[in-house]
């Protein structure tokens, strides 16, 4: 059997003296292709003094259609700090909006999703459970990478609650939306 290099130029693929292919590879980050191809990637950031055990950042997935996948959420405080991720669904979004960016900068598509910061103590809220709580160091933007393992359903929530009070301290949340397979 001959095999070709899929490009229909007639070049038979090489193999090596162990019989396995010898092949290239151009690799990339989900995230980074669907921001170039779908244009369906965003970040949600707010900043703030928010004072102690309050809801930082929430966001919900409003999109009917695709699963809403976090590739990480990035905490930068002004001093030593305890946070906390909550998931779960059902809460009332309150607080001040926060808009997602599109990572594609020639993408007008607009964010399937609700996002607030300063939204009431959701921890409190039910339906919500603690995934994950991280001692943070001073002026370190700390990245928590879930590499796309934390995937929001329709209506599925995540909030980073800020538990020590600490001075102006920036949350940022990175995901995209992909069709459930």
């Amino acid at each position: 059997m001959l095999l070709e290099d899929g490009t229909g130029r007639g070049y038979k693929v090489k193999v090596t003296d162990e019989n396995m292919l010898r092949v290239c590879a151009q690799t990339e980050y989900e995230i980074s292709h669907v921001s170039e191809a779908h244009g369906q990637a965003y970040i949600w950031t707010a900043t703030a003094d928010w004072g102690i055990d309050v809801n930082a950042l929430w966001l919900r997935n409003d999109s009917l259609t695709d699963n809403l996948m976090i590739e990480r959420i990035i905490a930068t405080m002004a001093a030593a700090a305890v946070i906390e991720i909550w998931v779960g669904t059902g809460n009332t979004a309150a607080g001040t909006a926060v808009t997602g960016v599109n990572l594609n900068r020639g993408s007008s598509n607009i964010a399937q999703a609700t996002c607030r910061h300063t939204n009431t103590n959701v921890n409190a809220g039910a339906g919500m459970t603690l995934l994950q709580t991280v001692q943070l160091p001073i002026t370190n933007a700390r990245p928590i990478t879930f590499f796309n393992a934390l995937i929001l359903d329709y209506y599925d929530e995540v909030a980073i609650n800020i538990v020590t009070d600490v001075a102006s301290s920036s949350v940022n949340i990175l995901g995209y939306f992909h069709p459930p397979d």
